[in-house]
């Protein structure tokens, strides 16, 4: 997809710290009329990213169509296409043949049961027929966030609009959750929502000079280097988690003594301890271990009284809390953060035993 675009007067994104290489990739992919996809594990700033380009590029538009999914209404067929169309549909149903106009108005509306199996070709024609006629009026930009929680009909009939849209002026800026470089060819069932010729550009972890500037815009000036320095390394760079800390630290009348962990707040807490409450009571005191340990190994485990740390880890690993350690024996949380939140989790009690073990 190209399109006649002209290049945004004022960026917005200079107010994002740390992302301008990123932002230099997306801005080249757009000025050719192509399109981007941000991608990155969860707070890491991928809507800030997404917001900061559609800013950029939305005074160049004609028509932004934006949605923004969620966990809980993925399962709700046609939501996304309703958020996208819901509000323009008046102004291209008349350029719709009756079938497809009927088709689309059903789905975007709840009316009657339209359904991918039953009106498939009308309603994927429909996408196509009302994206064209928007196109034809001037640029048209679609923005997603959150594509991994995109209901599946609105994925099947994006990507059957995006894939034959051609040199029509349309651009998608779109946001999803990875933990790896997606594959916007691949099977992945929220990337077929894409055009072919999609950027991927991955939102990346921030330094610990960048951790302490993003403390310091949002007022967290008073904290000590090595604060900084323990919430950078917790936090994995990430800045959402990093933003979290700070405000628990500046919050917590009793700093903690160096050397001590940082206090991890309930916010923070539930975003891995669901997957940590999967595992058996054995497996959690193993890695209740772990986490005490500066560097901790299966042999290290074994020597501390976790006679199954082998299977114990595996099932972690399993679940996506621990990760293969890429050189030597070691055992490494999958984020720093995982680590911090089943030391934080532990008693007292629990955390002298599992350093005398």
């Amino acid at each position: 997809m190209t399109g006649d675009f002209q290049e945004p007067a004022r960026p917005r994104s200079d107010l994002v710290i740390g992302r301008e290489d990123l932002f230099a990739g997306a801005r080249a992919q757009l000025s050719r009329g192509g399109s981007v996809l941000v991608h990155g594990p969860a707070g890491i700033g991928k809507s800030t990213v997404l917001r900061a380009l559609a800013a950029e590029y939305a005074g160049a538009a004609r028509t932004v169509l934006r949605c923004s999914a969620t966990e809980s209404e993925s399962h709700l067929p046609f939501l996304a296409l309703a958020d996208l169309l819901g509000l323009v549909v008046d102004e291209v149903s008349d350029a719709l043949p009756a079938p497809q106009r009927t088709a689309l108005e059903s789905a975007l509306t709840g009316r009657g049961e339209s359904t991918l199996q039953r009106d498939g070709l009308a309603l994927r024609l429909a996408v196509l027929s009302a994206f064209r006629a928007l196109a034809a009026r001037g640029p048209l930009l679609i923005v997603a966030d959150d594509l991994q929680w995109l209901d599946s009909a609105s994925t099947e009939l994006l990507g059957f609009a995006a894939r034959r849209l051609g040199e029509m002026p349309v651009r998608m800026l779109c946001a999803v959750r990875t933990e790896t470089e997606p594959e916007t060819q691949g099977h992945d069932h929220h990337l077929r929502a894409l055009p072919p010729d999609t950027l991927a550009v991955r939102v990346n972890a921030l330094s610990r000079t960048q951790v302490a500037e993003l403390l310091g815009r949002r007022g967290y000036t008073g904290l000590p280097r090595s604060a900084v320095r323990d919430i950078h390394r917790t936090s994995g760079g990430n800045p959402l988690f990093a933003l979290e800390l700070g405000r628990a630290l500046a919050e917590n009348p009793a700093a903690p003594q160096p050397g001590e962990p940082l206090p991890v707040p309930t916010s923070l807490r539930a975003l891995v301890l669901h997957r940590i409450g999967m595992l058996p009571a054995e497996a959690r005191r193993t890695l209740l271990v772990a986490s005490a340990g500066a560097r901790p190994t299966q042999a290290l485990l074994r020597a501390a009284g976790r006679e199954n740390a082998e299977t114990e880890t595996a099932s972690a690993a399993a679940l996506g809390l621990l990760a293969p350690e890429r050189e030597g024996p070691g055992i490494r949380f999958a984020h720093p953060l995982i680590s911090a939140a089943v030391y934080a989790e532990a008693t007292p009690q629990e955390r002298r035993a599992a350093h005398a073990a």
